[in-house]
């Protein structure tokens, strides 16, 4: 479904590169279909994200 590739060095020609232990992970730019499903991966991840409402405005609505 997704394919990633590993060097010891990051690639100039990566969509999305990780460094872990010394290696880099990544999902070539001409990989459509290994970049479409982490898309899909990353847009799942936005929805169940549950990241608390600290910084939310609060509205307060005078009572008469």
């Amino acid at each position: 479904m997704i394919r990633i590739g590993s060097a010891a060095t990051r690639p100039n020609d990566a969509s999305a590169a990780v460094s872990y232990r010394d290696y880099w992970f990544t999902i070539d730019d001409y990989d459509m279909p290994s970049k479409r499903v982490f898309s899909f991966l990353m847009f799942l991840f936005t929805l169940v994200e549950t990241g608390g409402k600290e910084g939310a405005p609060v509205v307060t609505i005078p009572a008469p």
